[in-house]
């Protein structure tokens, strides 16, 4: 099994941490990094020398995808029906349900090594109360983040091992380069449900607006007949999605968990061998997923996880012939998170918050999302024109009750970094508009124009 650099570098990591004595240690890594393989090539490496390994999955896709995986390196792994031999597959459920069995409880004992895949997800926390030592624990996962209830990950492993970022994999040709369109959406009326947006009330809020139009004109304009990846806040909405693409005689079909295994894998064999298809998903593709084909990703739902969002985008970044690839956002999921490939300082703690997006712009040629810091569209070389700063001086004395109001909201954006605009958005009447364009010299006629093209 040929390792890339910096997957050896990984291993080793992982390795020193057991030397210190840290028996349960978190694999970082980004998706598309190739961690199947990298646990593959610990399990096949610890096989050689007599040890037991068991290998945990939650989802049927990722469980396929480790037994596959294993097989083609000849360890011929079994599944939880067959405790005999070196290497076995379990689905997590499965285990939990037979817990209690005398001869799970026996084999669990004589475990020298578990992998975790999807570590970060709650359902593996049940592991470590009949995990015993000397048994070692890797989990693997491109997300170690917690929040809300969520018992913290460092309540379960020693520590993490995170060697390369998504922007280190890009600059070294192993993962695909991102272009980035965002579509901003008021998701403000959207009710929450257990600490993200309501599915229901995105796919309401999105038919009722008819977003689908726009998804389909700016599907034309920026990847048409790129093999395209959808991402659905329900199966209404994304039935309805596919049917207006079907209108537009462009070939798209529907997938989600609540079909048969057969009409799913009809399904994504029919993406797979048909050149520039539109598959539209609910909650199913966002993990155990590699098809290297996709071009494009759409994000037609919002998402306040942070995990969700990388795992989607995720799904276009594998290698291909372009190597690039697109994603159209229709659900202020940049403005949420970042960019895909910022790097992330992640930690096994859940009270270390992660940082803040980082502020963006659009490019007005191309309308590619960048830092706004930049200077350059690295997408269609469009050059920023510097802007001067504004002054925020003010003549604080004798003020009306309009500059009293200006005084403090620029008081307010100074002290909390906000961008000079961020004023502007808070005005409300004309006398506030007026006093704000004395204080910025700007020609008569401005306030009039600026307070009832916003009215």
């Amino acid at each position: 099994m040929n390792l890339r650099p910096y997957q050896q570098d990984i291993i080793n990591s992982i390795r020193d941490e057991f030397a210190k004595g840290n028996h349960s240690v978190i694999m970082c890594a980004p998706t598309g990094s190739g961690k199947t393989i990298m646990f593959s090539y610990m399990a096949s490496e610890a096989i050689k020398k007599g040890k037991k390994i068991l290998i945990l999955t939650d989802r049927v896709e990722l469980f396929q995808q480790a037994n596959n995986t294993l097989t083609k390196q000849g360890m011929n792994p079994k599944t939880i029906n067959d405790l005999t031999g070196s290497v076995h597959v379990f689905m997590i459920q499965t285990l939990v349900r037979r817990f209690k069995k005398p001869e799970i409880i026996e084999y669990l004992e004589k475990l020298d090594l578990i992998i975790i895949d999807e570590a970060h997800k709650t359902i593996f926390d049940k592991l470590f109360d009949h995990a015993t030592l000397p048994t070692k624990i890797i989990g693997a996962t491109a997300t170690p983040f917690r929040k809300g209830a969520q018992e913290s990950l460092h309540n379960f492993y020693h520590t993490i091992v995170d060697k390369v970022s998504v922007q280190n994999l890009i600059d070294s040709g192993h993962l695909a380069k991102c272009t980035t369109y965002g579509f901003k959406v008021d998701l403000s009326e959207v009710a929450m449900h257990k600490g993200d947006y309501s599915e229901q009330g995105l796919a309401d809020l999105f038919s009722k607006t008819q977003l689908f139009k726009g998804v389909i004109r700016n599907y034309k304009e920026l990847c048409y007949a790129d093999k395209t990846l959808i991402f659905a806040p329900n199966r209404e909405a994304s039935g309805q999605l596919v049917d207006e693409f079907k209108k537009q005689g462009i070939e798209a079909r529907h997938v989600d968990c609540y079909m048969s295994k057969k009409e799913r894998a009809e399904t994504l064999l029919w993406f797979k061998e048909t050149d520039g298809a539109v598959l539209s998903n609910y909650g199913i593709l966002t993990t155990g997923f590699d098809e290297t084909t996709i071009k494009s990703v759409i994000l037609y739902r919002a998402t306040k996880s942070l995990v969700l969002f990388l795992q989607m985008v995720g799904r276009g970044s594998r290698i291909k012939t372009e190597n690039t690839f697109k994603l159209l956002d229709f659900g202020n999921n940049i403005l949420t998170h970042g960019f895909w490939q910022d790097d992330r300082e992640w930690s096994l703690i859940k009270k270390n918050k992660k940082k803040g997006a980082a502020p963006i712009k659009e490019c007005p040629e191309c309308f590619a999302l960048l830092p706004a810091s930049a200077k350059l569209c690295t997408e269609c070389g469009y050059k920023f024109k510097a802007v001067a700063k504004e002054s925020e001086e003010i003549d604080l004395q004798e003020l009306s009750p309009s500059q009293h109001q200006i005084a403090k909201l620029i008081i307010q954006a100074k002290a909390k970094g906000y961008k000079t605009g961020w004023v502007l958005h808070q005005l409300k009447t004309f006398d506030e508009y007026k006093e704000y364009g004395r204080i910025k010299n700007y020609k008569t006629g401005w306030a009039k124009y600026q307070y009832f093209h916003r009215k």
